[in-house]
Protein backbone atom coordinates (compact mmCIF):
# COMPACT_ATOMS: atom_id res chain seq x y z
CA UNK A 1 0.00 0.00 0.00
CA UNK A 2 1.81 3.15 -0.84
CA UNK A 3 2.55 6.22 1.81
CA UNK A 4 -0.01 9.47 0.71
CA UNK A 5 2.96 11.97 0.26
CA UNK A 6 2.49 14.76 2.08
CA UNK A 7 3.93 18.03 1.04
CA UNK A 8 2.70 20.46 3.92
CA UNK A 9 3.28 18.45 6.87
CA UNK A 10 5.44 20.40 9.24
CA UNK A 11 5.91 20.27 12.92
CA UNK A 12 4.44 23.62 14.27
CA UNK A 13 5.11 23.87 18.21
CA UNK A 14 1.81 24.64 19.22
CA UNK A 15 0.27 24.10 23.05
CA UNK A 16 -1.74 21.23 21.70
CA UNK A 17 0.86 18.95 19.45
CA UNK A 18 2.71 16.19 20.52
CA UNK A 19 5.58 14.96 18.14
CA UNK A 20 6.34 11.49 17.89
CA UNK A 21 9.68 9.75 16.36
CA UNK A 22 9.27 6.07 15.17
CA UNK A 23 12.19 4.19 16.14
CA UNK A 24 12.90 0.40 15.47
CA UNK A 25 15.00 -2.55 13.36
CA UNK A 26 13.38 -2.89 9.57
CA UNK A 27 10.08 -5.33 9.90
CA UNK A 28 9.02 -4.52 13.78
CA UNK A 29 5.79 -3.38 12.74
CA UNK A 30 7.29 0.15 13.09
CA UNK A 31 5.37 1.93 10.20
CA UNK A 32 2.27 0.02 11.18
CA UNK A 33 2.71 1.46 14.66
CA UNK A 34 2.40 4.93 13.20
CA UNK A 35 -0.75 4.48 10.46
CA UNK A 36 -2.57 2.79 14.32
CA UNK A 37 -1.53 6.43 15.68
CA UNK A 38 -2.50 8.41 12.56
CA UNK A 39 -5.99 6.29 12.09
CA UNK A 40 -5.31 5.59 8.51
CA UNK A 41 -2.45 4.10 6.03
CA UNK A 42 -0.62 7.30 5.72
CA UNK A 43 3.40 5.09 5.93
CA UNK A 44 3.84 2.37 3.60
CA UNK A 45 4.45 -0.78 5.49
CA UNK A 46 3.84 -4.65 4.86
CA UNK A 47 4.22 -6.98 7.62
CA UNK A 48 7.31 -8.52 6.10
CA UNK A 49 10.60 -7.99 7.52
CA UNK A 50 11.67 -6.96 4.20
CA UNK A 51 9.79 -4.03 4.28
CA UNK A 52 11.95 -1.18 4.60
CA UNK A 53 11.07 2.45 4.95
CA UNK A 54 13.47 4.27 2.98
CA UNK A 55 13.69 7.84 4.46
CA UNK A 56 11.89 9.71 6.66
CA UNK A 57 8.59 10.48 6.35
CA UNK A 58 6.00 12.81 8.51
CA UNK A 59 2.02 12.80 8.91
CA UNK A 60 -0.44 14.23 11.02
CA UNK A 61 -3.81 13.35 12.87
CA UNK A 62 -5.86 15.98 14.73
CA UNK A 63 -7.89 13.92 17.78
CA UNK A 64 -9.47 14.54 20.88
CA UNK A 65 -8.00 18.20 20.51
CA UNK A 66 -4.28 17.18 19.92
CA UNK A 67 -2.28 17.52 16.89
CA UNK A 68 -0.05 14.61 16.83
CA UNK A 69 2.68 14.75 14.60
CA UNK A 70 4.61 11.40 13.73
CA UNK A 71 7.72 10.89 12.04
CA UNK A 72 8.49 7.33 10.64
CA UNK A 73 12.27 6.85 10.29
CA UNK A 74 14.56 3.94 8.52
CA UNK A 75 15.81 1.43 10.14
CA UNK A 76 17.86 3.52 12.53
CA UNK A 77 18.51 0.65 14.54
CA UNK A 78 19.61 -1.14 11.89
CA UNK A 79 23.62 -2.19 12.02
CA UNK A 80 24.04 -2.87 8.58
CA UNK A 81 22.58 0.61 7.32
CA UNK A 82 24.90 2.32 4.81
CA UNK A 83 27.00 5.26 7.04
CA UNK A 84 25.65 7.85 4.60
CA UNK A 85 21.85 7.20 4.27
CA UNK A 86 21.97 6.54 7.91
CA UNK A 87 23.61 10.29 8.30
CA UNK A 88 21.41 11.99 6.48
CA UNK A 89 17.86 10.42 7.70
CA UNK A 90 19.28 11.20 11.51
CA UNK A 91 19.68 14.73 10.15
CA UNK A 92 16.07 14.46 8.82
CA UNK A 93 14.43 13.17 11.68
CA UNK A 94 15.97 16.26 13.81
CA UNK A 95 14.94 18.55 11.37
CA UNK A 96 11.31 17.52 10.80
CA UNK A 97 10.76 18.06 15.13
CA UNK A 98 13.76 20.71 16.10
CA UNK A 99 10.85 23.07 16.25
CA UNK A 100 10.91 22.89 19.80
CA UNK A 101 12.01 19.23 19.81
CA UNK A 102 10.10 15.57 20.44
CA UNK A 103 7.92 14.64 23.39
CA UNK A 104 8.47 10.74 22.66
CA UNK A 105 10.38 8.65 21.23
CA UNK A 106 8.66 5.21 20.40
CA UNK A 107 11.02 2.00 20.23
CA UNK A 108 9.19 -0.61 18.48
CA UNK A 109 10.12 -4.24 19.11
CA UNK A 110 8.18 -7.15 17.47
CA UNK A 111 6.83 -9.51 20.46
CA UNK A 112 6.97 -12.64 18.02
CA UNK A 113 10.59 -12.12 17.05
CA UNK A 114 13.54 -13.49 19.74
CA UNK A 115 15.62 -10.67 21.40
CA UNK A 116 19.50 -11.57 20.66
CA UNK A 117 22.28 -9.90 21.70
CA UNK A 118 22.48 -8.31 18.02
CA UNK A 119 19.39 -6.57 18.80
CA UNK A 120 19.96 -5.24 22.40
CA UNK A 121 23.30 -4.20 20.59
CA UNK A 122 21.49 -1.88 18.36
CA UNK A 123 19.54 -0.19 21.17
CA UNK A 124 22.34 1.42 22.35
CA UNK A 125 22.41 3.54 18.93
CA UNK A 126 19.42 5.55 20.41
CA UNK A 127 21.72 7.23 22.90
CA UNK A 128 24.55 7.78 20.33
CA UNK A 129 22.04 9.16 17.63
CA UNK A 130 20.17 11.44 20.38
CA UNK A 131 21.79 11.80 23.40
CA UNK A 132 22.32 9.71 26.26
CA UNK A 133 18.83 11.55 28.36
CA UNK A 134 16.70 10.54 25.36
CA UNK A 135 15.77 7.29 27.18
CA UNK A 136 13.50 10.05 29.60
CA UNK A 137 11.42 10.27 26.39
CA UNK A 138 11.30 6.95 25.04
CA UNK A 139 7.82 4.49 25.17
CA UNK A 140 8.82 0.62 24.68
CA UNK A 141 5.93 -0.67 22.03
CA UNK A 142 5.17 -3.95 21.56
CA UNK A 143 3.48 -5.17 18.73
CA UNK A 144 1.75 -8.50 17.25
CA UNK A 145 0.17 -8.61 21.46
CA UNK A 146 -2.94 -10.34 19.58
CA UNK A 147 -0.50 -13.39 19.23
CA UNK A 148 -0.67 -13.64 22.79
CA UNK A 149 -4.23 -14.14 23.07
CA UNK A 150 -4.38 -17.64 21.80
CA UNK A 151 -1.58 -18.97 24.06
CA UNK A 152 -3.63 -17.15 27.05
CA UNK A 153 -1.46 -15.03 28.16
CA UNK A 154 -1.33 -10.99 28.44
CA UNK A 155 2.20 -8.93 27.52
CA UNK A 156 2.82 -8.45 31.43
CA UNK A 157 2.19 -12.41 32.32
CA UNK A 158 4.79 -13.23 28.90
CA UNK A 159 7.23 -10.31 30.62
CA UNK A 160 7.19 -12.50 33.90
CA UNK A 161 7.33 -15.69 32.56
CA UNK A 162 10.51 -15.26 30.49
CA UNK A 163 12.67 -17.24 31.63
CA UNK A 164 15.10 -16.12 34.20
CA UNK A 165 12.11 -13.66 34.97
CA UNK A 166 12.92 -10.05 35.80
CA UNK A 167 16.77 -11.07 34.99
CA UNK A 168 16.02 -11.97 31.37
CA UNK A 169 17.70 -9.28 28.97
CA UNK A 170 14.28 -7.75 27.60
CA UNK A 171 13.35 -7.10 31.70
CA UNK A 172 16.56 -5.40 31.79
CA UNK A 173 16.10 -3.41 28.82
CA UNK A 174 12.49 -2.74 30.16
CA UNK A 175 14.18 -1.10 33.32
CA UNK A 176 16.29 0.62 31.99
CA UNK A 177 13.11 2.77 29.74
CA UNK A 178 11.50 3.29 33.67
CA UNK A 179 9.53 0.27 32.51
CA UNK A 180 7.42 2.38 30.09
CA UNK A 181 5.84 0.32 27.53
CA UNK A 182 3.11 -0.71 25.45
CA UNK A 183 1.53 -3.81 23.86
CA UNK A 184 -0.41 -2.92 20.47
CA UNK A 185 -2.66 -4.87 17.45
CA UNK A 186 -2.06 -2.34 14.37
CA UNK A 187 -4.78 -4.78 13.11
CA UNK A 188 -7.70 -4.55 15.43
CA UNK A 189 -10.47 -2.29 14.55
CA UNK A 190 -10.60 1.40 14.19
CA UNK A 191 -12.11 1.64 17.72
CA UNK A 192 -9.28 -0.31 19.45
CA UNK A 193 -7.10 1.77 16.92
CA UNK A 194 -8.18 4.56 18.75
CA UNK A 195 -7.85 3.04 22.38
CA UNK A 196 -4.49 2.72 21.54
CA UNK A 197 -3.62 6.02 20.56
CA UNK A 198 -5.57 7.21 23.81
CA UNK A 199 -3.59 4.87 26.09
CA UNK A 200 -0.54 6.29 24.26
CA UNK A 201 -0.92 9.65 24.78
CA UNK A 202 -1.75 9.50 28.48
CA UNK A 203 1.45 7.82 28.83
CA UNK A 204 3.25 10.85 26.89
CA UNK A 205 1.31 12.80 29.53
CA UNK A 206 2.35 10.74 32.58
CA UNK A 207 5.79 10.94 31.52
CA UNK A 208 5.93 14.64 30.55
CA UNK A 209 4.82 14.99 33.21
CA UNK A 210 7.71 13.15 35.05
CA UNK A 211 9.75 15.56 33.15
CA UNK A 212 8.73 18.62 34.47
CA UNK A 213 6.57 19.69 31.31
CA UNK A 214 10.11 19.79 28.82
CA UNK A 215 10.18 18.15 25.44
CA UNK A 216 13.29 16.38 24.70
CA UNK A 217 16.51 18.40 23.60
CA UNK A 218 20.22 18.82 23.32
CA UNK A 219 22.77 20.84 21.55
CA UNK A 220 21.96 19.43 18.44
CA UNK A 221 18.20 20.01 18.45
CA UNK A 222 18.38 23.65 19.36
CA UNK A 223 21.33 24.55 16.81
CA UNK A 224 18.94 23.20 14.42
CA UNK A 225 16.10 25.03 15.47
CA UNK A 226 18.49 28.34 15.23
CA UNK A 227 19.27 27.45 11.74
CA UNK A 228 15.78 26.59 10.53
CA UNK A 229 14.67 30.09 12.00
CA UNK A 230 17.19 31.76 10.39
CA UNK A 231 16.45 30.37 6.76
CA UNK A 232 12.73 31.16 7.23
CA UNK A 233 13.74 34.76 8.81
CA UNK A 234 15.01 35.10 4.42
CA UNK A 235 12.13 34.46 3.62
CA UNK A 236 13.39 31.64 0.98
CA UNK A 237 13.08 28.71 3.66
CA UNK A 238 10.90 25.68 1.65
CA UNK A 239 10.90 22.66 4.24
CA UNK A 240 9.92 20.52 0.64
CA UNK A 241 10.72 20.26 -2.42
CA UNK A 242 8.57 20.68 -5.61
CA UNK A 243 8.75 16.35 -6.07
CA UNK A 244 7.46 16.09 -1.59
CA UNK A 245 10.78 15.02 -0.55
CA UNK A 246 11.90 16.42 2.45
CA UNK A 247 14.44 19.31 1.92
CA UNK A 248 17.14 18.72 4.18
CA UNK A 249 19.08 22.33 5.09
CA UNK A 250 23.23 21.57 4.88
CA UNK A 251 23.74 22.91 8.15
CA UNK A 252 21.22 20.71 9.76
CA UNK A 253 23.42 17.81 8.75
CA UNK A 254 26.74 19.38 9.86
CA UNK A 255 25.57 20.44 13.31
CA UNK A 256 23.45 16.49 13.84
CA UNK A 257 26.41 14.80 12.37
CA UNK A 258 28.85 16.14 14.52
CA UNK A 259 27.03 15.75 17.72
CA UNK A 260 26.11 12.04 16.67
CA UNK A 261 29.98 11.08 15.41
CA UNK A 262 31.55 12.61 18.83
CA UNK A 263 29.00 10.63 20.93
CA UNK A 264 30.31 7.61 18.98
CA UNK A 265 33.82 8.40 19.21
CA UNK A 266 33.47 8.82 22.76
CA UNK A 267 31.57 5.42 23.78
CA UNK A 268 35.13 4.15 21.59
CA UNK A 269 37.25 5.61 23.92
CA UNK A 270 35.46 5.13 27.27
Amino acid sequence: MARITQTNVLATGALNEVRMILLGKTGTGKSAFGNTILGQERFHHEDDADSITKECASDIREFDGKRLFVVDTPGFLDTNQPEEVLHEEIAKSYQMTARPGPHVFLLVFDIKQRYTPEQFASVELLDKIFGPKAVDNTIIVFTHVDELKPKGKTLEQYLEKLKDGLSHPLNKLLDKFHRRYLGVNNYGSQSEKDATARILLDMVNKMMVENKGQVYTNEQFTDVAKAVETEMSKGTYQPYKSDGSFALLPQTKAIVIDGYLRRMSSRKTN
